[in-house]
Formats: structure tokens, sequence, C-alpha cells
């Protein structure tokens, strides 16, 4: 798919996105709800997000492009083009719910790109599968097929997995400024798993605190000097 096509499929799912940032009160009785989120990028003090509730943005390829948030990275997810002989797995990201049940499921592959002129992004990550179903009279189902995978491009510019705990180095420039030189650079993954480490994200605040809740995601934790910058992917949360 062609650059002008990924950010073309990309904004026509941004167009759908719902966000919210209302948390009710802890164990209040709501209605079925779930939300899912392709990324969500956060630097501290700005963001941005793909989001969907009760909607389905499900894709063989999605891009956030240069954007004005992080000029100098790209958010590629379920991108072959930069996983050639890594395992692939499209983007999966579907919110639904009716009067009487919600469902979220989630899952893909995410490429960090940073216009490296070899082409090799500076990290890769292969998420796992996750998925939330709930009804109001019944009980709460979840399957969390979660193996993650890490690869980080290194000085030859090859991209190498890491293995036991996901977290390394690697060299890129900084998401602000996409004509600067590489820096050293940590990233790490975090595995979520409940509505409370979700939190943190407003999209996903108001599901901490409801009793019939499942939710999980993984964020890619990435830290350049004094800067760390988040970008949750592959979020799902659903409620009854």
């Amino acid at each position: 798919m062609t650059r002008k096509g990924t950010r073309l499929l990309a904004a026509g799912a941004a167009a759908a996105a719902l966000l919210s940032t209302t948390v009710p009160t802890a164990n209040a009785a709501t209605p079925p709800e779930a939300t899912v989120a392709a990324y969500i990028y956060t630097d501290g003090t700005t963001s941005e997000a793909l989001t969907a509730e009760n909607a389905n943005l499900s894709a063989p390829h999605l891009a956030s492009g240069y954007t004005e948030s992080h000029p100098g990275w790209d958010i590629r997810l379920s991108d072959e083009t930069y996983g050639a002989g890594l395992p692939t797995q499209e983007l999966r990201a579907n919110a639904s719910h009716t009067d009487t049940r919600a469902s979220a499921d989630s899952g893909g592959f995410v490429s960090l790109v940073d216009r490296d002129p070899r082409g090799v992004p500076f990290a890769v990550v292969k998420l796992g599968y996750r998925s939330y179903y709930c009804t109001v009279d019944g009980p709460y189902y979840t399957s969390d097929k979660s193996s993650p995978r890490l690869w980080l491009r290194q000085a030859d510019g090859e991209l190498y997995e890491i293995r036991g705990e996901l977290s390394s180095w690697t060299s890129t420039v900084p998401p602000r400024f996409y004509n600067s030189p590489r820096i050293p650079t940590t990233v790490k993954v975090n595995r979520f798993t409940t509505p409370a480490e979700l939190a943190a994200y407003p999209e996903f605040a108001k599901y901490d605190g409801r009793t019939n809740t499942g939710a999980g995601a993984y964020e890619l934790q990435i830290t350049q000097q004094d800067t760390t910058y988040r970008i949750l992917v592959a979020a799902a949360a659903a409620s009854c």
C-alpha cells in the first residue's frame, strides 16, 4: 500500500474515532460499552490517538504518518513492508456493544519508523491477541493469547530480536525533530491486563472501577535522555 493510501486509510478510521474522558462513579450501573485503540501516542504534554467505540478499526495496514505531534516518527501497524522475514499479523481492533452485551478484541504488529535511509524501523513489536466479552446477565469471558516479541535496530542497520525481558536500547531521532541526529534510545514493552493499568489514558479511564470489566493492551515505553514517550497499542476494554 502506498504512503498516500495508508494515510487515507488511517484518516478514514480516525474520522470514526470516539474519544471519552468521562470517569463514572465506581461500581455505578452502566450500560454495556466497549472501546479499542489502534494506538495512543503521548509525550506527557500532548497526545494523538486512533480509537473507536462500537466500531471496527481492523485492517491489513494502518499508519499514523509523520504528524505534527511526532514529525520524526511514523507509527505503522501491521506493515509487512517493514516486517520482511518476520512473523506478520493484521491489526485487529474491534469494539461492539448492544443493550445487553459488549465485546472488544485487539492484536497486531507495529513498526516504528524514523526516516532511516536504509528503510529499517528502529523498533518492531509483534503483539499478542486478546478478546473480552460480557453480557448483563452472564459471566465474563476473556481470551489473552499474549506472546509479544520485540526487535530493535542495531548499529549495523539490522533488526535483532530481544530475548527475555523485552527492554533494550537502540538509537533513533527524537520524535519531535525529523532532521536531528540519532541519539541513544531505550525501548521497553509493558503488558497491561487490568482496567486500572489503562486508566492513565483518558480514553480508557472510565472502565476503572466497573465490576464486570475486562481490559488489556501493550505500552511501548521509549526513553531518550530525560524524556519518556509512550505508545499504547492494540488496547481493548469492554464492560457490562
